[in-house]
C-alpha cells in the first residue's frame, strides 16, 4: 500500500476525507477512473486512522459488492492482513477496525425504517456508498442516521455519471465541491486500444460514461442543447454589445450576462449570477462586479460593457422594500443603490405567454445562436445554488406538456425574457450592433429605449 501509484481521483478523494472539513463528499466519475479502488483506499487510510472504530460500505446489490467491490478488497487489502466475517458481514483490519458492508435494496412494500442498515451503530463517523446512481437519496438519509456514535459524520457517495446526480447536489447544496473526473484520469492504467475502442459507442453514451459529460434525460424541453453548445476558449471584446436579463424571483432573482460575438454569429452567456436572500441595492453591487452599462465604463473598468437590460413584467410592478418598481430601483445611479441602466420589457400576451416564449428559445438554441462558455458551464455544476446549467438539466414537460416547476427554471426565465425583449423577430437584433470604438454616450444609448417600453 505505501508504494501505491494514486491517480488524481484517488488522491484527491483521500486528501478530502482526512483533511477537508467537508460533510459530503460526492464523486461522479467515468468508466474505469479507477473510483472503485479509490473506495478501497479511502478506507484503508480511514481504518488505519480510527483503531478499534467501525465504518460502512454500501452499495446497491449483494451481486455488485461479490463482483465488484469483494475482489478488489480481497486484491489490496488481504495482502495488509485485513479479514472477512462472512457471518456478521464485516472486514476487520490489524488494529480491529470493522467495516461493515451491506447492499442496499428496499421493496417498495416496506416501510423505509425496514432496510438494512438498521441496528447499526457505525462509531468512526464514515459511511461510503458506491454506485449511487443506482440508489435514491434515501440511501444517504438512513446512512447518516447509523453515524450518531462517531465524531463528525462523513459521507462519501461514488457514482457513474448521469444526468441529475442527486449524490452531486446534495454535496454542493452543502457547499462542498464535489469530485468529477472522466475516464482520462486512469489512462496510465486503461489502453490505448480501449480508448479507441469506445470510440464505437453510441456518441451520447460516451459524453456521459467516458467523458463525465452525460446529458439530460428524455422529455427536457431543450433538448436542442448538446455539449457543442459549450466554447472553449472564448475571450471577450468590449467591442461587441452586452446585455443583462433578470427574473426576479422573491428574493432569489438569476441573472443572465450576455454577450452578441458577430463571429459566431451567437448571443453567448459568459456569466451568471444566482444569490439568495439578497436585496435590491446588493444584487446591483453583484451585477456591477461582473458587468456594467458602457456609458459608466470608466467608473467600472474591467466588467463586461452593457447596452441593454431586460427582465419580466413583474420587475416594473414591485420592489422588495419600497414602493417603486424593481427596474426603477436599479435604473438608479450606483451611488444611489442602482445599476444606472433602464430596463425593457413587454406585456404584450403573445409575448410573455410561456410556450410561445419556450418555442422561441428552442428555435435559437437548435440554431446555435445562444451559446455559453465553457467556464460558466463548468462553474454552474459545481455552484452551491442555481445555475444555468442545473436549470436548462432539468427543465422538463410535466404530465400536461407545459413546463414543469422544478426551483431551478430561473435562469431559464431570464433567458426567455431576454430573447422576448430583443430577438422576437430576426429583425430585431439590437445585440447584433458592433461598436466602432469603446464607448457610448448615454444619449445614443438611451435611443436604443426610445421605441420601447422601459424607465
Amino acid at each position: 500500500m505505501n508504494k501505491l501509484k494514486l491517480n488524481e481521483l484517488q488522491a484527491t478523494l483521500i486528501k478530502r476525507l482526512l483533511v477537508s472539513d467537508d460533510h459530503f463528499i460526492s464523486v461522479r466519475a467515468g468508466w474505469g477512473s479507477g473510483k472503485t479502488s479509490a473506495l478501497v483506499f479511502a478506507l484503508a487510510v480511514w481504518s488505519e486512522a480510527h483503531p478499534n472504530k467501525s465504518s460502512l460500505l454500501i452499495t446497491d446489490t449483494a451481486g455488485r459488492y461479490r463482483q465488484v467491490l469483494a475482489p478488489e478488497i480481497q486484491k489490496w487489502m488481504i495482502p495488509e492482513g485485513w479479514v472477512y466475517n462472512g457471518l456478521n458481514g464485516c472486514w476487520t483490519t490489524p488494529n480491529n477496525h470493522v467495516i461493515y458492508t451491506r447492499s442496499y435494496f428496499r421493496p417498495g412494500t416496506q416501510d423505509a425504517s425496514q432496510n438494512s442498515l438498521e441496528g447499526l451503530n457505525i462509531t468512526s463517523g464514515l459511511a461510503v456508498i458506491d454506485e449511487c446512481q443506482m440508489l435514491t437519496e434515501e440511501v444517504a438519509f438512513k446512512a447518516l442516521g447509523r453515524l450518531r456514535s462517531g465524531p463528525t459524520p462523513k459521507l462519501v457517495m461514488v457514482g457513474l455519471p448521469v444526468w441529475g446526480a442527486w449524490w452531486v447536489d446534495m454535496a454542493t447544496k452543502a457547499n462542498c465541491d464535489p469530485i468529477l473526473f472522466s475516464s482520462h484520469v486512469n489512462k496510465a492504467n486503461l489502453s490505448s486500444d480501449w480508448f479507441e475502442a469506445i470510440k464505437n459507442l453510441p456518441e451520447e453514451e460516451r459524453l456521459a460514461m467516458v467523458e463525465n459529460q452525460p446529458r439530460p434525460k428524455s422529455g427536457m424541453i431543450y433538448n436542442e442543447w448538446t455539449m457543442n453548445h459549450i466554447i472553449d476558449g472564448w475571450e471577450y471584446n468590449p467591442n461587441w454589445s452586452g446585455r443583462i436579463a433578470i427574473d426576479f424571483g422573491f428574493r432569489k432573482p438569476s441573472v443572465l450576462i450576455l454577450v452578441h460575438d458577430p463571429n459566431l454569429r451567437a448571443d453567448i452567456i459568459c456569466a451568471e449570477i444566482n444569490p439568495q436572500e439578497i436585496t435590491l441595492s446588493e444584487l446591483a453591487k453583484l451585477i456591477l462586479s461582473k458587468a456594467a452599462p458602457r456609458a459608466l465604463k470608466d467608473r467600472f473598468p474591467n466588467t463586461i460593457l452593457l447596452d441593454g437590460a431586460s427582465g419580466d413584467k413583474a420587475g416594473a410592478q414591485r420592489s422588495d422594500r419600497t414602493a417603486q418598481s424593481s427596474f426603477r430601483e436599479l435604473k438608479l445611479d450606483p451611488n444611489e443603490g442602482g445599476i444606472g441602466m433602464p430596463f425593457k420589457w413587454v406585456t404584450d400576451p403573445i409575448r410573455t405567454d410561456i410556450m410561445n416564449g419556450v418555442l422561441r428559445v428552442k428555435r435559437l438554441i437548435g440554431q446555435r445562436k445562444i451559446l455559453c462558455t465553457r467556464e460558466v458551464w463548468e462553474a454552474g455544476e459545481r455552484a452551491s445554488g442555481n445555475s444555468f446549467r442545473k436549470a436548462i438539466l432539468s427543465y422538463a414537460w410535466d404530465n400536461k406538456e407545459a413546463p414543469k416547476k422544478d426551483g431551478r427554471e430561473d435562469p431559464l426565465d431570464a433567458l426567455r425574457y431576454d430573447v422576448i425583449n430583443w430577438l422576437w423577430r430576426d429583425s430585431e437584433l439590437p445585440s447584433m450592433i458592433e461598436h466602432e470604438t469603446n464607448s457610448i454616450t448615454q444619449k445614443k444609448y438611451n435611443q436604443l429605449f426610445s421605441k420601447t417600453k422601459g424607465f
